[in-house]
């Protein structure tokens, strides 16, 4: 049976924390250079290799706030302003830039639905200059000034809403096959962006081999060379694949077209495995079925790998 994750009130603080970046970013193109004047002075202008290659904003939080994954390939320019610089702007350039940022695909632009029976004011006042139109839908952007003034009551139920619409539901069923190492984790939220399905893979099997559970490893991001070491270091070889003859304790590795490694998966047993989806905190971990994971990712080339 599946149904949805429940939500702590502690849970929606911490998320309410890191939700938005201290620093409030925005991409444009070249046909956008004109609205560069409108930023003022108070800002710093990248370029799309030097801000991609910049430390502090490869950083898991931004990544995962602005949705890096998501940006289209046309994006030329990088404006990074300190939080209190964008209110400050003319109404007609916010609704501008915002536009921009939804059709480049950036992250923390919401349809108007996720606030529907939840806005009242005067944080609808104060959301106003903030929403715009796009192809015949009502947005709004969220950037970390706007947060900071909303209620907390809104941010709880938004993110809560957020999270129900991210990922597909967990697995409650008591005859489910299990892992005792995954129990803390199964049908939970991390507190913070950054965890993904290499870490919770390795995860599992590191603490399996090793007969202790090693959950610092489930809350890295964990990129796919290390990932790749990390399955050898573990003593796994990639094996003929039959999605027939699964064995308990399988890893499944998803490439796409060009090698890159996508997506991978723990096989507890029947067909079961410990997945999360990404590495936003609104993708939980939880026991899924090989159906779900081939609706998911079967479009990309999957390999096994067993011990």
């Amino acid at each position: 049976m599946s149904k949805r994750i429940n939500l702590s009130q502690g849970k929606l603080e911490k998320w309410e924390e890191s939700f938005v970046p201290e620093k409030d970013i925005f991409f444009l193109r070249e046909q956008d250079h004109h609205l560069l004047k409108e930023f003022g002075h108070n800002c710093l202008l990248f370029s799309k290799e030097e801000f991609s290659n910049h430390p502090t904003y490869a950083a898991i939080s931004y990544a995962s706030s602005y949705t890096y994954w998501t940006l289209t390939e046309d994006i030329t320019t990088v404006v990074v302003l300190p939080h209190r610089v964008f209110p400050s702007l003319k109404d007609s350039v916010k609704t501008a830039i915002l536009t921009i940022q939804h059709e480049v695909g950036r992250g923390l632009i919401f349809e108007s639905r996720y606030f529907d029976g939840i806005l009242r004011e005067p944080a609808k006042s104060l959301l106003l200059p903030y929403g715009f139109v796009s192809n015949n839908r009502q947005y709004i952007g969220i950037q970390k000034e706007i947060w900071n003034q909303l209620p907390k009551s809104l941010k709880s139920d938004l993110l809560n809403r957020i999270a129900y619409d991210y990922d597909t539901p967990g697995i409650f069923d008591p005859y489910v096959p299990t892992e005792s190492m995954t129990s803390t984790y199964v049908n939970a939220y991390p507190n913070e962006h950054g965890p993904n399905c290499l870490s919770s893979t390795l995860f599992v099997a590191a603490s399996i081999s090793s007969g202790t559970l090693l959950d610092w490893i489930i809350k890295e991001w964990v990129h796919p060379t290390t990932f790749m070491n990390g399955l050898k270091q573990l003593g796994y070889k990639e094996a003929p694949l039959s999605k027939d003859a699964m064995f308990p304790h399988d890893i499944l590795v998803w490439r796409d077209k060009q090698e890159r490694i996508v997506h991978a998966s723990f096989h507890i047993d029947q067909h079961y495995f410990f997945n999360k989806n990404g590495q936003t905190f609104f993708n939980p971990w939880k026991t899924v079925h090989m159906r779900e994971l081939e609706e998911q990712w079967g479009m990309h080339t999957v390999k096994v790998y067993r011990k």
